[in-house]
């Protein structure tokens, strides 16, 4: 391991949603709560992107996260009371995400909100979430959030600057020595995503020799593609979402260009339409994609107690990345209400603030200075084999040796 590996792992245990509902239910005593005196449901929005381009990653967060709700419900709620969750499409849209999220803010009933899936709409309603007073957990991996600036939001997927690390060491593992980036130029998660990637190749003495945005609407890339195969890159990182990465890949397959991803693909849902062309890419994503290829034990019993039902409800595809965020958001604020005795905003925001929770996506360390709570230790390097994504041989020593116990 590296020493930049080092400096950046901390051990990462995971909880699954049967834990932490069991956890919950032993706290439960029918106490009152500062809203309500512990009657009437825990009310608690979420605004993603269930239609339009990015429409995958809203679905995904949806069912995972309406997932953990019914099994909170089912055993007893939160202080014994129901939790209820309302779940608005923001049409992977900024402008839309905005109003929806204003509209649930600004009703004192709910107690906190789940942000878009979508990075730039996540970011657009910080300053609701701020001047609501309502605490925030956005399922994109938004930066403006993980510094704990704002004392209202927080962000469940680690942000484009962890997944950039992720993917640098494993390049210097590699020796990897010139790298082409593809991104979204007008979305936050591609620019930040190429911002944080070239900063860190550059100090890992790795040559950036393309860096390139792209249209994330466009249906054909041949121009990118061109000037990746001209430039000859030891690696080519593509930073975006939705159905571009997948047209990437078809043009650039059979060219001899080692092409990466991070955890936006992760998932049948990139697999399956990228079909052969998507062989032997690899993609940085979270460790719980590893499913039945990780070491039997306390780590892999939380995963699969996650992934277990998403496979039942889904044909045995394995949940995609943004499911493992999605239930971790409840999870968050589930902990935090519980943990606050209270249904009021503030206490909500300030037991968030403290929290310390294992979930399937990784541990959860916030504080006032980190409102992310995770680190690269939660990412492991996988590639695409045969249709399924599995861990590379680094991953593979990884969880022998580096799993959260």
């Amino acid at each position: 391991m590296t020493n930049q590996e080092k400096s950046m792992r901390r051990t990462v245990p995971v909880v699954a949603t049967a834990a932490l509902v069991l956890a919950l239910t032993a706290c439960s005593g029918g106490g009152s709560t500062a809203s309500g005196n512990g009657s009437g449901p825990v009310k608690i929005g979420m605004v993603v992107p269930l239609t339009g381009f990015l429409s995958a990653l809203g679905q995904g967060d949806k069912e995972a996260a309406e997932r953990v709700v019914a099994d909170l419900n089912a055993a007893g709620g939160i202080d014994g009371r129901q939790v209820e969750l309302t779940v608005v499409d923001d049409k992977a849209d900024v402008t839309e995400s905005v109003k929806q999220f204003n509209q649930l803010a600004s009703d004192p009933s709910y107690s906190a909100m789940l942000a878009s899936s979508f990075v730039s709409a996540a970011t657009a309603v910080g300053s609701t979430a701020q001047s609501a007073k309502i605490p925030t957990i956005a399922l994109g991996p938004v930066d403006a959030f993980a510094d704990g600036s704002n004392p209202y939001a927080f962000t469940s997927p680690p942000i484009p600057a962890v997944y950039a690390r992720a993917l640098v060491d494993y390049w210097v593992s590699q020796g990897v020595k010139t790298l082409a980036i593809g991104y979204t130029g007008g979305d936050l998660y591609g620019t930040n995503g190429d911002k944080a990637t070239a900063e860190y190749a550059k100090e890992a003495g790795i040559d950036v020799v393309l860096d390139e945005s792209y249209d994330q609407t466009a249906t054909d890339f041949t121009p990118l593609v061109t000037k990746v195969v001209s430039a000859k890159p030891d690696a080519f990182v593509v930073w975006g979402a939705g159905p571009a990465p997948v047209i990437i890949t078809k043009q650039i397959a059979g060219k001899g260009i080692a092409t990466y991803f991070t955890g936006a693909e992760a998932s049948d849902l990139y697999l399956q339409p990228a079909g052969d062309a998507a062989e032997g890419v690899k993609a940085a994503a979270t460790i719980a994609l590893g499913g039945d290829a990780l070491p039997e034990g306390a780590y892999k019993t939380k995963v699969m107690a996650v992934a277990k039902p998403w496979m039942d409800a889904n044909n045995g595809a394995y949940p995609p990345e943004f499911a493992f965020g999605g239930a971790s958001g409840v999870e968050l604020l589930a902990a935090a209400i519980d943990a606050a005795d209270s249904t009021d905003r503030q206490k909500i925001r300030d037991a968030l603030e403290k929290t310390d929770l294992l979930t399937s996506n990784g541990r959860y360390t916030y504080s006032p200075t980190d409102h992310m709570g995770l680190d690269a230790s939660s990412l492991a390097i996988f590639e695409a084999k045969g249709g399924a994504w599995v861990p590379t041989e680094a991953a593979t020593k990884q969880f022998a040796t580096e799993l959260p116990q």
